[in-house]
């Protein structure tokens, strides 16, 4: 009895010592953040602007930028508008002011409330044409779809410059439903059964040609598709020359994303962009405006491996949904797109 007097006399001198601590809520000042890139493709080149929200209840709510004046010029002292075309959305109409390899151009935003941004200039850099597609069949561990083509990419870099690349894809690929009878008068003969969906890929996947300077950069991994049903597939990819800058934001972008919350990972940081307050150099945007030069590639991949016996045989057991394809997966094409040979 002693004991647990003593017992409880501790724990209860112990409750008395703990104080209640009040954390404060995180705050974070509003910032611009900026998405867009010119290229060397035809224009209207795009850029996004929005803001960053306070922190409320650990969500981040973002404002689209309305009323901005944006404009581009290069080092020849050209430059061009942007006019808004929807909610933070600004694009240039000047058809004839074109990106070109070796121009340097720069971003401004003028903002309502007086603030103005500017980027550092950023020269267009080259980028080499791609190779070769390969594809690589492979069963993967994903029950709903254990049969997929991955897509890599080769191309030669060159030896002269260094050079950083940036790589985005997108595929088109084959679904299947019952259909519907194509007339009232024919009602054995089915249409709207398949449907062509695209898929892409949002992953940032860049490199540096540090360790490769002037050769060969072999099968670089860029799409992977799920086999829906038996039929070719269709793939592009865009390589992207990009500048060092931009390499070094899309590696911290990297960075960022893969803390695990242990003890090792980095402290973090926020990811700031290249465009900076002309009269407050501490208010960086966020976002990037990038100067990138872009090299297409489609493939169209007849997908034989569809019609082996095991894929054959885990398409025919899947329960198709019912009707036109086109309510389940649309709306999206039912004949197959143009321009893949």
């Amino acid at each position: 009895m002693y004991r647990l007097v003593v017992i409880l006399i501790i724990l209860t001198s112990l409750a008395a010592c703990i104080d209640r601590v009040e954390l404060p809520i995180r705050t974070e000042e509003v910032r611009l953040v900026v998405e867009g890139q010119i290229t060397n493709e035809a224009p209207p080149y795009t850029v996004r602007l929005t803001y960053t929200g306070k922190y409320s209840e650990g969500a981040i709510a973002d404002q689209f930028v309305q009323g901005a004046q944006v404009s581009l010029g290069n080092d020849q002292g050209r430059s061009t508008k942007f006019v808004s075309i929807g909610p933070g959305l600004y694009q240039t109409t000047d058809l004839t002011f074109r990106g070109e390899v070796g121009r340097a151009y720069s971003l401004t935003v003028a903002l309502s409330d007086g603030k103005r941004y500017v980027s550092k200039p950023e020269q267009m850099p080259s980028v080499p044409v791609i190779d070769s597609v390969l594809t690589t069949f492979r069963r993967s561990d994903n029950f709903a779809t254990p049969y997929r083509y991955f897509y890599s990419v080769s191309t030669r870099d060159p030896a002269a410059e260094k050079n950083y690349y940036r790589w985005t894809a997108y595929g088109i690929t084959t679904r299947k439903s019952t259909g519907v009878p194509c007339s009232l008068n024919s009602p054995s003969s089915i249409c709207f059964d398949r449907c062509w969906i695209t898929i892409v890929n949002n992953d940032v996947n860049i490199y540096s040609d540090e360790a490769v300077n002037g050769n060969r950069i072999r099968s670089q991994d860029i799409l992977s598709l799920p086999v829906y049903a038996v039929g070719p597939q269709l793939m592009e990819v865009l390589q992207y020359g990009i500048t060092q800058s931009n390499y070094q934001f899309w590696k911290l972008y990297q960075q960022q994303n893969a803390r695990t919350g242990s003890i090792f990972d980095p402290l973090p940081a926020p990811v700031v962009g290249n465009l900076i307050n002309v009269n407050d150099p501490t208010d960086v945007a966020r976002g990037y405006f990038a100067t990138v030069s872009i090299t297409r590639k489609r493939f169209r991949n007849q997908a034989p491996e569809s019609t082996g016996t095991a894929v054959y045989g885990f398409i025919s057991s899947q329960l198709l949904p019912q009707g036109d394809c086109r309510n389940t997966y649309g709306p999206v094409p039912v004949v197959e797109p143009d321009g893949w040979l």
